[in-house]
């Protein structure tokens, strides 16, 4: 009983309650800014701001650097919206630049998950105001369908976060090489800062240009994932086996792009990311993932100072925003009308051959913990780089002793959130009792036998969430369930196919994405997996009707 009321105080305390009129009006809302419509799902719009804005303590690179930097090949801006545009990240709208957030209201055309962290505690070395991404930058996506836009809050974005990177980090080194011939790029450059050539500035970049070198040099990955896909596990494990002055054994490659899995409903799951390794801890789940979104930890900070770069007021919002958020509903004005009668027919085929992996979330109800359903990937037989990348990626730390660098993180994160506590912020929030669970109860790593398998989350709001499997390797759900049917796509395009319940994939001003080679693999969560084929007619369109309900 003791257990259950401290349960019970810590959800309370961490989430507030969720109006349940949100969940019988699914009518999208047109946007303040009008051009787009908003799916219902539970947020308002100063819920929406607050996701977009909230900083995490990420740091990409000082902003007055990024600001006036200059494309690698060119003198246009690098800050323009034509090249967010190319990267496939959206922009922030007027209406919400206007309200008190940390951006540059300056920027005409301002990205929506990007915001400036200003730091001034911990390292000196994180001083200063930075370029940093918020959860939104990953985890918002937009679907367009015959000229109307509808935003999903949540779900996976379309963005190349890799070629964002790549093209920044080139960007900062033509100016620094330009900078040491003296050349008109730096000259241009510099006239935004001191006004003429300048030893300092130039120094700076260097540094600047030095660390990216480093950074792409621990986490490049191999071949470029494209759209909509990042190794975002691989670059956490990275960054813990670097800021943890760990050395890793063996040879480390972030050759496992996933698809950014969607948040709703994930606070009330058991396990988290594609592979579980993350426990459902609210602050250990935010912490590895700050460490994978550029923020900073330092291992020596002293007990009484910051080690990270990780706000937890912060953190808390972002948690709380997260447990509000519920599953977009099929918007039928726009999409078109669900067939009930037929989507009665696809609950049962459900019933029999989905759902004794796949848990059932009902939209209209409170959501319940859940503990997924992990299935080995040699049974699953979907690609296995992620699960093998975690099952074997492991470091040798001060002390000589070689573990998983999964289960090695845990004390990374203890240091995080006992610092919180040293500061004085833990306390009131959760109270002493409380802090004791957050300070000891991290057991990040779980079982370290089970890193090979991936997780069969609840399927509401499937609809808007491709590509899909974990690696993002199936353009729709027709591909899904139909065997024979997968093949390379083009990704990229945010145009919507509802009858096959995903984007469109022959548009080529999206990426190739070639579905045969290690990493991409499409392969799995078939026949096999279902129990056998399922009939176009009778099973596979009515099982889609019925994803459209959910």
């Amino acid at each position: 009983m003791r257990q259950f009321w401290i349960t019970l105080g810590l959800c309370l305390i961490l989430t507030g309650c969720t109006s349940t009129s949100c969940l019988t009006n699914l009518q999208p809302w047109l946007d303040p800014s009008g051009t787009h419509l908003n799916l219902q799902q539970c947020w308002d719009k100063s819920d929406q701001i607050r996701f977009y804005t909230t900083n995490q303590g990420s740091q990409i690179a000082p902003y007055e650097l990024i600001k006036h930097l200059e494309m690698p090949l060119s003198t246009d801006k690098f800050f323009a919206r034509a090249n967010f545009d190319r990267w496939r990240f959206l922009p922030l709208e007027k209406a919400d630049r206007d309200q008190d957030s940390d951006i540059d209201k300056d920027v005409q055309d301002w990205p929506l998950g990007f915001v400036i962290n200003t730091t001034s505690s911990g390292r000196e070395a994180w001083h200063g105001n930075w370029l940093g991404v918020t959860c939104a930058a990953c985890h918002t996506a937009q679907i367009e369908y015959q000229g109307k836009k509808m935003r999903v809050d949540g779900a996976p974005t379309m963005a190349d976060l890799n070629q964002f990177l790549w093209d920044l980090q080139a960007a900062f080194k033509a100016t620094y090489e330009d900078g040491l011939k003296n050349g008109d790029k730096f000259k241009r450059y510099a006239k935004n800062f001191s006004g003429e050539w300048d030893k300092a500035l130039l120094e700076r970049l260097g540094r600047v240009v030095t660390e990216g070198e480093m950074w792409h040099h621990r986490n490049d990955p191999p071949t470029p994932p494209g759209y909509a896909r990042f190794d975002a596990v691989g670059l956490i494990f990275n960054q813990l086996i670097f800021m943890s002055d760990s050395e890793p054994v063996g040879i480390s490659k972030n050759d496992a792009p996933v698809s950014f899995p969607f948040l709703w409903d994930t606070s009330h799951h058991n396990q988290t990311q594609w592979n579980g390794v993350a426990p459902d801890i609210p602050m250990v789940r935010n912490i590895t993932q700050g460490i994978g979104a550029f923020a900073k930890y330092d291992p020596h900070a002293g007990a009484f100072q910051e080690p990270s770069t990780i706000p937890l007021s912060n953190q808390r919002t972002l948690q709380h925003l997260v447990h509000k958020l519920r599953s977009p509903a099929w918007p039928e004005d726009i999409l078109g009308a669900i067939d009930r009668e037929k989507a009665e027919r696809g609950r049962v085929v459900f019933e029999k051959k989905c759902a004794s992996c796949h848990a059932d979330q009902k939209r209209e109800e409170p959501l319940k913990y859940l503990r997924v359903t992990m299935t080995p990937v040699k049974d699953l037989k979907t690609d296995g780089n992620m699960v093998a990348n975690a099952d074997h990626r492991e470091l040798r730390g001060p002390d000589g002793r070689q573990e998983k660098v999964a289960v090695a993180a845990g004390p990374t994160v203890k240091d995080i959130v006992f610092s919180w506590s040293h500061v004085g912020e833990i306390f009131p929030f959760v109270g002493e009792t409380l802090a004791a669970v957050w300070r000891w109860g991290f057991d990040f790593g779980r079982d370290e036998t089970k890193l090979d398998r991936y997780k069969a989350r609840p399927l509401d709001g499937i609809w808007a969430t491709a590509p899909y499997l974990h690696n993002g390797s199936v353009p729709n759900l027709y591909q899904l369930l139909v065997s024979g049917a997968r093949k390379p796509f083009y990704v990229g395009t945010r145009q919507f196919d509802p009858k096959h319940v995903g984007f469109i994939e022959d548009d080529k001003s999206g990426a190739w994405l070639d579905t045969g080679t290690s990493g991409n693999l499409n392969t799995g969560h078939d026949a096999s997996t279902y129990g056998g084929e399922l009939d176009l007619e009778q099973e596979v369109w009515p099982l889609i009707e019925y994803m459209k309900t959910l």
